[in-house]
């Protein structure tokens, strides 16, 4: 998995290999607060995702896990990126 900062002030591109058992990846992030609590972003059926919203000058963290008819997968690495 891959973060980049994206074209907007407050976005965050994300990219990740892609599975062929998989029908969705589930997307997460915490931003490292007092429980450090991981938070929902989305769930999508492609290999990239732009997350919009983000404070600036904060450092966060994402994962990402694949889904199938059977189960989820298990957590992708976590990738930290600042948000500019």
């Amino acid at each position: 998995m891959s973060a980049a900062n994206g074209d907007i002030k407050g976005e965050i591109d994300l990219n990740w290999d892609g599975i062929e058992i998989a029908d969705s990846y589930v997307i997460e992030f915490t931003n490292g607060g007092p429980k450090n609590q991981w938070i929902l972003v989305d769930i999508t059926n492609e290999s990239k995702y732009t997350i919009k919203g983000l404070k600036p000058n904060k450092t966060y963290s994402f994962r990402v896990a694949a889904v199938n008819s059977k189960k989820q997968g298990p957590w992708s690495e976590t990738v930290k990126k600042r948000i500019t």
